[in-house]
């Protein structure tokens, strides 16, 4: 089984985890339309327990991509990683796993986790709740 071998690799699961068909769900309730990528893809997060790490510009390494965003869903034994893909059209959001985004933006978003992690949990300021917006 791929997915158990996967687990004990340490590894990501596949994108058909889940997690991951949660947030796509999540993220068909959401209207482009009448809200930009970044908004769509952090309600979907909240939706299914996530938040939303980064959303950054494509580097042309990913098929069919404007924007990309990376959603960490906390799972029972370890965190999932999922990434959230904008088109080129810029009209349709898709699910994406660790084999179509590649271990660089996976990498970047796990040192993300990292120091969230670590602002968070460590530093005192972590823990007072953020002012305004910016």
């Amino acid at each position: 089984m791929r997915i158990q071998a996967d687990i004990d690799a340490g590894q990501d699961r596949v994108v058909d985890t889940f997690e991951a068909v949660e947030l796509e769900l999540a993220l068909d309730m959401q209207d482009l339309t009448e809200s930009d990528f970044e908004t769509c893809v952090r309600a979907a997060a909240a939706v299914v327990g996530g938040e939303l790490l980064f959303d950054i510009p494509a580097d042309g390494s990913v098929e069919d991509a404007s924007r990309i965003a990376a959603v960490r869903i906390e799972g029972e034994d370890r965190d999932v990683i999922v990434f959230a893909v904008l088109n080129a059209d810029g009209d349709n959001i898709r699910v994406s796993g660790r084999d179509e985004i590649g271990d660089r933006f996976h990498g970047f978003a796990r040192a993300f986790v990292g120091v969230l992690t670590r602002i968070r949990d460590d530093l005192p300021f972590g823990h007072t709740s953020p002012e305004g917006t910016a």
